[in-house]
């Protein structure tokens, strides 16, 4: 979750999606920023208490003008060691500011906020600059976290899957249900853009998912992942905040602050028969995996790794 700007359609999808992975008996792995936590207990304190009560589990990322997201990393510039992790520290405990980067040091914010909303560590965080890992990674760690992310969709190690970095899991993935090309259209997509097009029968993630276990030749069954925006279901083309940040709807040039958090919402709202096409093929992919496969999440994977070593620290 990370749409700043359509708060109540975040909010309702995400309890949505909750009910639905209850309903087949599953659990989801939801990634917030701490921004949006906040925002969700200023205006959807239901969102925070839906969470709480269900078996989800909690993960942590981030979003600009976070200074480990590349392009807004000025306030680290020309630090390392115990400085360096002084100010990442300080960025996972103050609140973020939104229109100047800086922190809000009188506020909670954060991983360490995140943790403290929910009652518990979230699994996963993940450092999308790879430049400072080697000071992150470790402070997560410090921090409760778990599990970290280095690749989204693919690079796991056929042979040994289960890699740490800094104390954390490497999240591994063999393959994703969530972009691929077809014939006639070589350019990878994702799939939720396509199934309101001519091609939507080639992008449907179950069958997708059914045929790539079908050709699986590798000696263990491989570790997939299903990587989705809460935005993706209801709003298409830029992420909403894509201007808020950045010089243009790719989200290739970043702005320097103060950023215009009026700034104007460069997607472009899905039609309600795209929308509930989106959910019904999410829906059925969840039923697929629910009855064929082993649905985990981090937390799952952790445990999984540390039984895989013999229950020892790595």
């Amino acid at each position: 979750m990370h749409d700043l700007v359509n708060l109540d359609e975040s909010a309702e999808t995400v309890l949505r999606l909750v009910d639905l992975f209850e309903r087949y008996g599953v659990r989801g792995d939801f990634y917030l920023t701490a921004p949006m936590v906040a925002l969700y207990e200023e205006a959807r304190s239901d969102v925070i208490e839906r969470l709480k009560g269900s078996e989800m589990t909690i993960s942590y990322h981030v979003r600009p003008p976070h200074p480990l997201i590349p392009g807004f990393g000025a306030s680290l510039h020309g630090l390392s060691g115990p400085a360096l992790e002084a100010v990442l520290r300080d960025y996972e405990t103050c609140r973020l500011d939104l229109e100047t980067g800086g922190l809000l040091r009188d506020q909670p914010g954060g991983y360490t906020y995140v943790a403290d909303a929910f009652g518990r560590a979230p699994v996963v965080a993940s450092v999308p600059s790879a430049l400072h890992r080697d000071v992150s990674l470790p402070l997560y760690a410090s921090l409760g976290a778990r599990m970290t992310v280095l690749y989204h969709e693919t690079g796991t190690r056929m042979e040994e899957p289960f890699e740490w970095a800094g104390g954390l899991l490497v999240r591994p993935s063999d393959f994703s249900v969530t972009r691929w090309s077809v014939v006639g259209h070589p350019q990878e997509s994702f799939w939720w853009t396509m199934l309101d097009t001519p091609l939507a029968a080639s992008y449907d993630p179950a069958a997708y998912l059914e045929g790539r276990l079908a050709a699986w030749t590798g000696p263990r069954m491989p570790f997939v992942t299903a990587l989705i925006h809460e935005d993706n279901f209801y709003r298409k083309g830029a992420t909403p905040w894509a201007l808020i940040y950045y010089e243009d709807g790719d989200q290739g040039r970043p702005r320097t602050p103060p950023y215009d958090l009026d700034a104007p919402d460069p997607s472009e709202p899905r039609s309600p028969e795209n929308q509930e096409a989106i959910w019904a093929a999410y829906e059925w992919l969840i039923a697929y995996a629910a009855a064929h496969l082993d649905v985990v999440t981090s937390e799952d994977l952790v445990a999984l790794a540390e039984g895989s070593a013999g229950k020892e620290t790595p």
